[in-house]
């Protein structure tokens, strides 16, 4: 009895000095925050916009303040940011943690949503550490830092929810998605680990439209931000690697059908759908290829691919594994240098693909009244009343629905819409009264379709 009164006695006690915490108790970060802000700076723009003269009026330019986020990666002063923070800024200022206005120069920037700035500091900045990405994993706290809304040294915290996500700003995307609250202004700003480590580059966010947080936001991670800085100051570009093979995903039924073997009909890999012009697998690869492997790098899809290829070294000479004909063989495949990050910042569709993040439209769709010139374009008979599909964007549940653009809304919630005012009003009803779904009444070219989209 004695011991087993002096085992419950020592709990007792144990509990009473500060027992150990459980899964419960929230994380003391004020230590890791005080040891973490000073390398992490607010950013400041300015864009000169020019506004067409107007009746009355001359042609004016106008002044666009910008904000973002940003981070030290060496004591001398170069700091890293996302290049959308400071694209067409004509000034850029860099402000420390304890207030200090410096004076920015961009060196150097990436379509992948990267950019690198010097400035000049009187006293040397603390670098922050760098964390592998490619060890984190789902559920791991971590805590954001940044100039969200202009609120400076703001630090919050949350988990990583989930892993690989494409978000479609580049052929590359490999985003961490956080729920730690990330708003405007943090783009650029860092994503650290509980050991204070940079595991990712907040980037994006994803709103209801308000641009406020919603716990979803994307950060590059911070293996591939590594890798782009490490191109920037080597070559001033990415210099990614490029062979010029269009690919789709893999599938059991496309496997079955090129004759691979049923043991291998479930494996990873792409399909080869064409090449693009003076491409470096011309007369290499063809259509119908089946690549499973790049250089001992498995393939998933073709973002996947795109990676694979894309971290090899201009000039360098890589294996393929490769199906054709029913067989399996190594082709060897020399890297070529991507044309469209030669001529980044020269206004190509590849310096516009990491551009600031933005919301599709809501429900993913462009609506408009049927005019005659719709009628025409899109072939809609006269007896046809509703309102006109005239854009869906492509990453929207509408698309995945197979809402297409010349379609016909007629009824929302089984009410008749006659004008686009009317079909909001009713998309605005069915969410005040908690539907989680909307039924549509579209009309095409095979006739009406019931279909139905989240309401949120």
């Amino acid at each position: 009895m004695r011991k087993l009164l002096a085992a419950l006695l020592a709990v007792v006690l144990a509990t009473q000095a500060g027992a150990p915490a459980t899964a419960h108790d929230p994380i003391d970060l004020t230590e890791l925050a005080a040891r973490l802000l000073p390398s992490v700076v607010s950013i400041s723009t300015i864009r000169l916009i020019d506004t067409p003269a107007q009746k009355g009026q001359a042609a004016s330019v106008a002044r666009k303040r910008g904000m973002g986020s940003g981070f030290v990666l060496t004591e001398d002063g170069l700091i890293v940011t996302n290049r959308h923070v400071i694209e067409g800024a004509s000034e850029i200022t860099v402000t420390l943690t304890n207030g200090t206005n410096l004076s920015a120069t961009l060196l150097s920037k990436a379509a992948v949503d990267i950019a690198l700035l010097q400035v000049q500091p009187e006293h040397p900045l603390p670098p922050v550490k760098w964390g592998d990405s490619g060890a984190v994993k789902q559920g791991m706290p971590v805590v954001a830092i940044g100039n969200p809304l202009g609120y400076s040294n703001s630090v919050t915290s949350g988990i990583i929810s989930a892993l690989e996500r494409d978000i479609r700003t580049t052929p590359v995307d490999d985003y961490i998605q956080t729920d730690a609250p990330i708003n405007q202004g943090n783009s650029g700003g860092p994503l650290f680990n509980l050991k204070g480590e940079v595991i990712g580059v907040n980037t994006a966010l994803q709103s209801q439209g308000d641009g406020g947080s919603i716990g979803i936001g994307f950060a590059i991670p911070s293996n591939d931000a590594q890798f782009v800085i490490d191109r920037l100051q080597k070559f001033g570009r990415i210099k990614p690697g490029w062979v010029g093979a269009r690919v789709q995903k893999l599938t059991p039924a496309i496997a079955d059908a090129a004759g691979m073997p049923r043991k291998e009909r479930n494996a990873e890999g792409v399909i080869v759908t064409g090449l693009d012009i003076d491409a470096p697998a011309i007369g290499i690869l063809r259509p119908g290829d089946i690549i499973t492997a790049i250089a001992q790098s498995t393939l998933k899809d073709a973002r996947t691919f795109n990676r694979a290829v894309g971290i090899l070294d201009v000039g360098s000479t890589a294996a393929f594994e490769v199906w054709r004909g029913g067989q399996k063989t190594s082709i060897a495949l020399q890297i070529g240098d991507n044309p469209f990050d030669l001529k980044f910042g020269q206004g190509t569709a590849m310096a516009d693909m990491a551009a600031d993040f933005t919301d599709p439209p809501d429900l993913g769709l462009g609506l408009g009244p049927i005019t005659a010139d719709l009628r025409t374009r899109f072939e809609i008979s006269a007896d046809v009343a509703g309102i006109a599909v005239v854009t869906v964007d492509p990453r929207s549940r509408a698309s995945e629905a197979g809402i297409e653009t010349g379609d016909v809304i007629q009824r929302v919630q089984m009410e008749p819409v006659a004008s686009v005012r009317e079909f909001w009003s009713q998309v605005d009803a069915a969410r005040r009264n908690r539907h989680t779904r909307i039924m549509l009444l579209v009309r095409g070219p095979t006739g009406e379709r019931w279909v139905t989209l989240p309401s949120a």
